[in-house]
């Protein structure tokens, strides 16, 4: 065997040596592998089915990822797979396919400098994520749409987050302890840019049942890092009228006749108005 041929074996080896990892491990195993890795960060996993997808790669159902204040995410249906073709050329990537209710959740992570993440959501119900009652206490629904693309390694990443909610409805929402006004029937639009690692909302609109709404402002990807946002209200006059409790609480915020703008600092796990 050529110095060559004997070079070429040893890539390959190390190329399907993860693959092969998956392949021969029991799903017992591989679902402590999960449940231990997450529990570092914090998080709990269960599922009521874990097991191999054919060809290669790893099933789960009845997916639950929870943390000290409750669930954060339920998945009816999750499967990890390699992607054979950037691993043909040295890079580690893997696919990941999810259904949500009714919607669905495609994503594809490369490593590397040259690697980062590709997110499709389609069709998401919102008030099938938990994350939203567990964590704000907040009743969220609507069908989502978007779509993420990050390139490169972080904390120093690059790209941008898009994101439309159709049928939004956002009630007993608080920042902080302040109370923000209910909102139904929303058309919710979102464009968020990421430049090394930090992202700054272009746009994030809301627009129906009598309120305008728009958010804009510096956002960290860390969820200890400190916010810089700006919250704009602008109600109609019987909007106002129907949640004028709310909007009394609201009225330091006042700076023109019927505009309210709320600084929004702290952080994104902990947002507090200045």
């Amino acid at each position: 065997m050529t110095a060559r041929q004997k070079l070429a074996t040893l890539v390959a080896l190390v190329l399907l040596f993860p693959l092969l990892v998956i392949f021969f491990i029991p799903a017992e195993l591989l679902e402590g592998l999960v449940q231990r890795g997450l529990a570092q960060e914090g998080y709990s996993f269960t599922a009521g089915r874990f097991g191999k997808a054919f060809p290669l790669g790893i099933s789960a159902r009845e997916v639950t990822i929870a943390d000290g204040r409750g669930a954060l995410l339920a998945l009816d249906r999750l499967t990890v797979r390699p992607a054979f073709i950037p691993l043909l050329t040295g890079t580690v990537a893997l696919t990941a396919d999810a259904a949500i209710g009714s919607g669905s959740l495609s994503a594809l992570w490369r490593a590397g400098r040259s690697g980062g993440i590709s997110v499709d959501i389609a069709g998401l119900p919102l008030e099938q994520l938990p994350f939203f009652r567990s964590v704000t206490g907040a009743t969220v629904k609507g069908l989502l749409r978007g779509e993420l693309r990050l390139t490169g390694v972080a904390p120093r990443m690059n790209g941008f987050i898009k994101l439309e909610i159709k049928g939004g409805e956002l009630a007993e929402l608080k920042i902080g302890e302040l109370p923000l006004p209910a909102v139904s029937d929303e058309a919710i639009q979102g464009l968020l840019r990421v430049k090394d690692g930090r992202g700054r909302i272009e746009s994030l609109t809301f627009a129906g049942s009598g309120l305008y709404a728009r958010l804009s402002g510096e956002i960290p990807l860390s969820a200890s890092a400190p916010l810089e946002l700006s919250l704009e209200l602008m109600p109609k006059a019987d909007f106002l009228e129907r949640q004028k409790f709310v909007f009394l609480l609201l009225l330091k915020y006042l700076d023109s006749p019927g505009h309210y703008r709320i600084p929004v600092r702290g952080s994104l796990a902990k947002p507090t108005i200045f």
